[in-house]
């Protein structure tokens, strides 16, 4: 019983971080803001989080281990299809937490950076080339700067629709990546 409680207690202080941060930057958001949006005392709040840092890291630990989980449900990829199944399920998810990825297009944002996400998933595709080519050696210049150039790509045209406010639906976003990632692989 005791961990179904703490389990909504912190996903009410979560919720209530993240409203706060539509309207707001973490470093003007206060604990006594969250715990009155979350209907509980400063003291519950300090029973779960040391800080509103911590929390955030705990949001952004958990959104980085979805989105590893997103993409190891798609690659390695049999044929485009996995690509195909990755975008649309990535720029899913970036649309259910717009508040959270809107910090990627903050300039006075220093937690998630387009550097973290972006390093992040050049990690990931990096790992991917190498699966893909059995290559059993360290990463070339040449792989990395691979690897970098496809991540930077698609990050790009992610950012630029979260800084306009994600007025495309995600199937639309997704469909227009895809697109010009089968272009590039055509070329």
């Amino acid at each position: 019983m005791g961990d179904r409680r703490a389990v909504r207690t912190r996903a009410a202080i979560k919720q209530a971080f993240l409203t706060l941060l539509d309207t707001k930057t973490i470093s003007k958001i206060t604990i006594l803001e969250i715990t009155e949006r979350a209907n509980i005392g400063r003291g519950t709040f300090y029973l779960h989080y040391q800080d509103i840092y911590a929390l955030y890291e705990e949001i952004e630990k958990e959104m980085f281990e979805r989105m590893d989980q997103l993409y190891d449900e798609s690659f390695p990829i049999q044929d485009r299809r996995g690509v195909v199944h990755f975008i649309r399920k990535l720029t899913d998810y970036i649309y259910e937490n717009r508040t959270l990825f809107r910090m990627l297009a903050d300039p006075q944002n220093t937690l998630l950076t387009p550097n973290t996400f972006k390093d992040f998933f050049k990690t990931k595709v990096l790992q991917e080339i190498l699966t893909e080519r059995a290559l059993s050696h360290p990463p070339t210049v040449f792989e990395e700067t691979e690897s970098l150039f496809i991540v930077s790509g698609v990050f790009g045209v992610i950012q630029n629709w979260i800084e306009r406010g994600m007025e495309e639906e995600p199937t639309g976003m997704s469909l227009r990546i895809e697109q010009l990632l089968m272009k590039l692989e055509e070329e």
